[in-house]
């Protein structure tokens, strides 16, 4: 058995284990052009469009970037961000430095928030017609239970204890 194992990719060319500032700011921007998870279906396939336009980038270092991580880094990076601007908020006279990084984050931030609020506010819609199909489902239900039984009772006087009495009159008769 041979042991090696062949690898097509030099060792300039290997995935990193580490994203650079420069691949960052390539998935934000492309992000900020596609807004992926802006897209009510098929967000895998956004996310691997993402994917591909990036690692087509002359110089863009990801070589094994598919959606998932993809996605996966950019919500890395806004928890990051997020966790960031709950920190600066409460620093007093100390100046910041606004990177095109930061502003592509803080613009993603917002942009992530009103597509969330969109997607919570059509499930919520969506819940709320389901919910009310469901009782007008039941209120039919309930009508044709009713008047079913209300057939049953009134074209029938006998009640069964009165079948069991005639069935056994009938058999002492004979």
């Amino acid at each position: 058995m041979n042991d090696e194992v062949a690898t097509d990719v030099t060792e300039g060319q290997q995935a990193r284990k580490w994203w650079s500032d420069a691949d960052d700011m390539s998935l934000l921007t492309q992000v900020n052009i596609d807004l992926p998870f802006k897209q009510a279906k098929n967000t895998t396939k956004a996310w691997d469009a993402v994917a591909n336009k990036l690692r087509q980038v002359h110089g863009f270092g990801r070589i094994g970037l598919d959606g998932k991580k993809a996605s996966s880094r950019l919500y890395q990076l806004l928890r990051v961000h997020r966790k960031f601007q709950e920190s600066s908020k409460y620093l007093s006279g100390v100046e910041l430095d606004e990177t095109g990084k930061i502003m592509l984050l803080d613009e993603l931030i917002q942009l992530f928030d009103e597509a969330s609020d969109v997607q919570q506010a059509e499930r919520a819609m969506t819940a709320a017609k389901a919910t009310e199909k469901e009782a007008a489902a039941g209120y039919v239900r309930e009508q044709t239970m009713m008047r079913g039984r209300r057939k049953f009772n009134e074209g029938d006087d006998s009640t069964e204890s009165d079948v069991a009495s005639r069935k056994r009159k009938a058999i002492f008769k004979t």
